[in-house]
């Protein structure tokens, strides 16, 4: 996302500012003569058709048909965000909606990361995502190993922030749960609050001479370590309002419904496009062309990161470059905020 450099007169930025507003509430083109009587603008409607063209010389605005009004360019979105939106309130009747739509669940961080990507949907009325945290950046608490079946042991896998991992592994021989316990305390004891990073990297040197823990189950488990200690791309996917983003306007166009539709199906793409604004500082907007995929060149997409612990992830809207950007981005950053402190309180719940 880039900041517009080109500086515009009060009376361009007013008349941007409302073709801007009035598109995105009406999806329909923007004349001269609809700002002048419906606006209250102290313009004549020649006067604003003459600042009107100015701007789409500049790149602004375009018009669809040599009859139409004029709609904002993915270049107008950008210097409206940048320079002109003024972000909205949440009413508080929507802020209690989220709160109890949160609260409410309590059975565990996936119950709580899709109920979030519901409530984003229903709020929005466009796409709502959540993405998972990425596990890879957590902080080793301990493992568990467990007896399941003769030859079948499950290793219990926790970080800091109370995320758990779950790997099934077989041994060659059964072994005992006294074993298991002892090997579990014996690993706790050299990888405890070291990085996940730390432990992939010098696993089998820092296990090295340890004592009497069973050999054959200590390979098992250091041979374990890419698939315990690493991103595997397996990052939980949240999302709601397939209908809301399908019924918009702009995807009565068979092909731009077409890409959505893959998009909604493609799930790495999707979760690469979340990844992107994995940004902790800040809300990432993305509009139009600035999407490196071309699936939602017509789209935006304005994310913010939430927390649990030292960890984060990603949660945001997706929807028509005509989205109500003042309205999504304190809906974004409010959802934010409260997953945060939601999951605060759950640090203990596990993570499939």
């Amino acid at each position: 996302m880039g900041n517009s450099t080109e500086k515009l007169s009060e009376r361009e930025r007013l008349i941007l500012n409302s073709i801007v507003e009035n598109f995105v509430h009406n999806a329909v083109p923007i004349g001269s003569r609809y700002l002048s009587k419906k606006t209250g603008m102290d313009m004549s409607p020649a006067t604003i058709r003459n600042v009107m063209m100015d701007l789409e010389e500049m790149g602004f605005l375009t018009q669809p048909h040599t009859s139409a009004g004029r709609v904002p360019t993915d270049k107008g979105y950008r210097f409206y965000v940048d320079s002109l939106m003024l972000v909205e309130t949440l009413s508080a009747p929507e802020k209690q909606h989220i709160l109890e739509q949160l609260r409410r669940v309590s059975l565990g961080v996936d119950t709580i990361l899709d109920a979030a990507s519901q409530v984003l949907a229903r709020v929005s009325r466009q796409l709502g995502v959540v993405l998972s945290p990425r596990f890879y950046q957590g902080v080793f608490d301990k493992i568990e190993l467990v007896p399941i079946a003769e030859k079948k042991v499950l290793m219990v896998f926790t970080i800091k922030s109370g995320l758990v991992r779950t790997i099934v592994m077989e041994v060659a021989a059964e072994v005992s749960r006294e074993v298991l316990e002892k090997t579990a305390r014996v690993l706790n004891e050299r990888l405890h609050g070291l990085s996940l990073q730390e432990i992939k990297q010098s696993l089998d040197q820092r296990m090295r001479h340890a004592g009497d823990v069973n050999p054959e189950l200590l390979e098992r488990i250091i041979g374990s370590a890419d698939l315990l200690f690493s991103e595997d791309g397996r990052r939980g996917l949240h999302f709601g309002g397939t209908n809301n983003i399908v019924q918009q306007p702009e995807f009565t166009d068979h092909q731009q419904l077409a890409k959505i539709l893959n998009l909604l199906e493609n799930r790495e793409i999707l979760i690469h496009l979340f990844e992107q604004g994995d940004d902790p500082e800040k809300i990432s907007i993305t509009i139009g062309d600035e999407n490196r995929d071309e699936l939602i060149k017509h789209c935006s997409l304005i994310t913010a990161s939430y927390h649990i612990g030292n960890i984060n992830g990603t949660l945001g809207v997706l929807g028509p470059t005509r989205i109500r950007y003042s309205k999504m981005v304190a809906l974004v950053d409010f959802m934010a905020k409260i997953l945060t402190e939601v999951l605060d309180k759950n640090q203990t719940t596990p993570m499939r």
